[in-house]
């Protein structure tokens, strides 16, 4: 990501409850970057426990889909990779774990019932655009591409259920025409001529890439271009992946990188169990859909797409782990955090919010109010920094906020 943008300090763009995060204050700290020293005793952590989790044992196949879908966001590519001008994630649907048919909401209805048949096991979406706006108003206004990676059981289901989406989807529209990809001739994709989006799907080995294609104007040749340069990043990246047998979604582990762990919980004792909630789910197939995740952690590939903010074309090894409204954040060291974290001083400007006092006792953290948000709504947001672990959590009144923080931050001490 780029760092003079701060990926992960803008972390709350894509939630409803606040619209944007802007934090404020902290202190740089010039020369080899060291971890502040708090008493962990002397903070206010309110009702909340700071007690590091044991995750449990996963005996369940539909958390395996989910913690299997998300092992797939590092095999997926990222948009740049197919147009280096997709420099913006699309919301919050930039990247999204897709473990049943069901949440494959970029497709239209009758397709994700084409998934369901040809038995879809998992899947992950990534989405890049060459600006940022919202997804709701971007076709037509911005270039865009979704890609998003399905896997089925064999090779001839891939091979069938590629095929079916594209007539499927097809079928959806009279004024539909079919046009080849070039380098692809296994490839399926259709257009309407008067509307400046391609849908694209092309087999390979057991996963089936789905690649929805928007461009500022209707412009066939550029449109697949773009399908033809993300059907090759995308098979290249697949030569890297190994997937998990369905016989061992069950025994895949909830907390593998130890971060879930360490997120504060949203009620003490329960562990955030992996899930992926849709909330918007369009008829139709484009970027109107939102997604809600949970109890998951995100390798390098898929943290880097996530989010509405600029990337860079490189991940540099962050974690994320995402616990409801609470989020933390593990950059590759500790000096990378600390300048991750000093930078977001200068969000103090965006509209619509102004500070809230940090956590007395606790110098690396930085609250603010929402202006715009509901009254009663997650109006406060607090950051706090342990070492190379940043951690972001909400509250409803500044207070709860702050007390929130801090059994973060004593959560993090108590996790090493």
């Amino acid at each position: 990501m780029r760092r003079s943008d701060s990926g992960f300090a803008r972390v709350t763009r894509v939630l409803a409850v606040v619209a944007v995060l802007a934090v404020l204050g902290g202190c740089t700290v010039a020369g080899k970057p060291v971890a502040v020293q708090t008493d962990p005793a002397k903070l206010d952590v309110g009702p909340y426990r700071a007690e590091p989790a044991t995750a449990p044992s996963n005996d369940n196949e539909a958390y395996g889909r989910v913690l299997e879908s998300v092992r797939m966001g590092e095999a997926v590519i990222d948009p740049i990779e197919a147009d280096a001008s997709l420099t913006f994630g699309l919301g919050a649907t930039a990247s999204v774990p897709i473990p049943t048919p069901a949440k494959a909401g970029f497709l239209a209805q009758p397709v994700r019932a084409v998934l369901e048949r040809h038995g879809m096991l998992a899947g992950f979406s990534v989405g890049g655009m060459d600006r940022e706006l919202s997804a709701d108003v971007a076709v037509g206004r911005a270039r865009l591409l979704t890609v998003m990676l399905l896997r089925f059981p064999d090779d001839e289901s891939a091979r069938r259920a590629a095929a079916d989406i594209d007539a499927v989807d097809f079928a959806v529209s009279t004024e539909n025409v079919a046009v080849p990809v070039p380098d692809h001739a296994g490839a399926h994709a259709h257009w309407r001529p008067a509307v400046p989006t391609l849908a694209a799907t092309l087999a390979h080995g057991p996963f089936v890439v789905s690649v929805l294609a928007g461009h500022t104007a209707p412009d066939l040749a550029a449109l697949t271009a773009l399908a033809r340069a993300a059907f090759t990043a995308q098979i290249a990246r697949l030569r890297d992946f190994e997937p998990t047998p369905r016989d061992r979604f069950a025994a895949l582990p909830f907390d593998r990188d130890e971060m879930l762990a360490r997120v504060l919980p949203e009620a003490p004792g329960v562990w955030p169990y992996p899930a992926v909630i849709v909330d918007r789910n369009d008829q139709n197939a484009g970027w109107r859909t939102h997604f809600k995740v949970s109890g998951v952690v995100y390798g390098p590939r898929a943290a880097h797409r996530w989010g509405s903010w600029e990337k860079d074309a490189d991940a540099d090894g962050t974690l994320l782990a995402i616990n409801g409204a609470h989020y933390l954040v593990r950059h590759p060291n500790v000096a990378v955090a600390r300048r991750a974290f000093d930078e977001t001083a200068s969000d103090a400007t965006d509209p619509g919010h102004r500070a809230a006092p940090a956590p007395f006792g606790l110098p690396d953290s930085r609250c603010v109010e929402s202006l715009s948000g509901p009254r009663y709504g997650l109006r406060f947001a607090c950051r706090v920094l342990y070492r190379a672990y940043e951690g972001i959590v909400y509250g409803r009144t500044v207070k709860d906020a702050q007390q929130k923080a801090a059994a973060q931050y004593v959560l993090l001490v108590r996790s090493e």
